[in-house]
């Protein structure tokens, strides 16, 4: 006998997790379902396409195991029409099938999957796969949570901002800095750095003055990164370090709202100061100048001093060292108007590092 639609079949898991599990065979159904309840997930089954749409509409899992070959309704057009309904979107669904080859692999793909486990399969595989995309899936959700949270802690600054802005833009900055277990004295460097190229370029000293003070705010979107990848020491994953792009639009999006000219001009650098001049950085690929002067000095400024100082992930580069990066990168990562500038001036630069070395 097929096991009913929507039964849980585990007890209540302390993570509140909720499979679907939706294959036409009972026998795979009681399989999935009994390794997953062993890990304390809840889980429900649907024994077609049809019953498995229903079952997610009346409430929503956080991650499908879908099989492909089923009567009526195959796995890749049930995929396809969660993908192309708002609220149903976002759910992460792992195919689940026999099928080996190629081609079915990456229709599964193209039809919205996130990963694609072939049958027959260790158990071990099925539970790292599903604590990965639940993991990852569990992140994403709880970003926009996070960004409304930084919105409402800026906003309520705006009354005393005039008074302190300064004072309270460096301590974000430093605060973001701590986190990922750098100094204060990072964005100080990353401000003396970018206002003494604006000035080298011959930027308005209005925009100078608002670059230097909005610079400090470049990595606000951090906030809402997990410590597990701000502070990896090793290499990010794939998975992780798109997680970690995603903090130039964050930092944007927390900003954005501001009417201050001074938040305005931090917004565009959060969002920009990771944008390459060769049209291959992120968030947006803008390239050459469609990157504002505000994003390019501070690309320049902020990888400057990650090269030079250590992190949890590299030591620091001897000054020759740095000095080649930027040549090679003249025109490729950094505006080479920009980039030559610097070269020029290298020993000026040398000394902001000295004037503000970290104790």
């Amino acid at each position: 006998m097929p096991l009913p639609e929507g039964v849980l079949v585990s007890h209540t898991s302390p993570r509140q997790h909720e499979i679907l599990v939706v294959d036409d065979i009972a026998a795979n159904l009681k399989l999935l379902s009994n390794i997953l309840a062993d890990e304390h997930y809840n889980v429900r089954v649907a024994i077609n396409g049809q019953m498995a749409l229903a079952s997610i509409h009346a409430q929503k899992p956080d991650l499908v195991l879908l099989d492909i070959k089923m009567p009526d309704m195959d796995g890749f057009e049930v995929c396809k029409r969660l993908k192309a309904e708002p609220e149903t979107a976002s759910i992460p669904i792992i195919f689940i099938s026999a099928l080996n080859e190629t081609e079915g692999k990456v229709d599964a793909f193209r039809a919205g999957g996130v990963d694609y486990i072939t049958k027959p399969f260790a158990n071990e595989e099925v539970l790292a796969r599903v604590h990965t995309h639940l993991e990852l899936n569990d992140y994403k959700n709880h970003l926009e949570e996070k960004v409304s949270q930084a919105v409402s802690e800026i906003q309520n600054l705006n009354d005393e901002l005039e008074a302190t802005q300064k004072e309270v833009i460096y301590m974000m900055g430093a605060a973001i800095d701590e986190r990922s277990h750098e100094t204060g004295l990072h964005v100080v460097r990353v401000a003396e750095t970018a206002k003494r190229l604006a000035t080298l370029h011959g930027v308005e000293a209005d925009t100078i003055d608002l670059i230097y003070r909005a610079a400090p705010m470049h990595d606000i979107g951090k906030v809402a990164i997990p410590d597990a990848i701000l502070n990896k020491p090793g290499k990010l994953t794939d998975d992780e370090m798109a997680m970690m792009k995603t903090h130039s639009q964050i930092g944007y999006d927390i900003l954005k709202y501001s009417k201050r000219s001074v938040l305005q001009m931090a917004a565009i650098i959060a969002q920009q100061h990771h944008e390459r001049f060769d049209g291959f950085g992120y968030p947006n690929g803008l390239k050459g100048k469609d990157i504002h002067i505000a994003g390019r000095v501070c690309a320049l400024a902020d990888v400057f001093d990650a090269l030079s100082h250590e992190r949890v992930y590299k030591p620091a580069w001897e000054p020759e060292q740095v000095r080649d990066y930027f040549r090679e990168q003249k025109g490729k990562a950094f505006d080479p108007d920009l980039a030559e500038l610097f070269l020029q001036n290298f020993d000026d630069f040398l000394d902001i590092n000295r004037r503000f070395k970290d104790e």
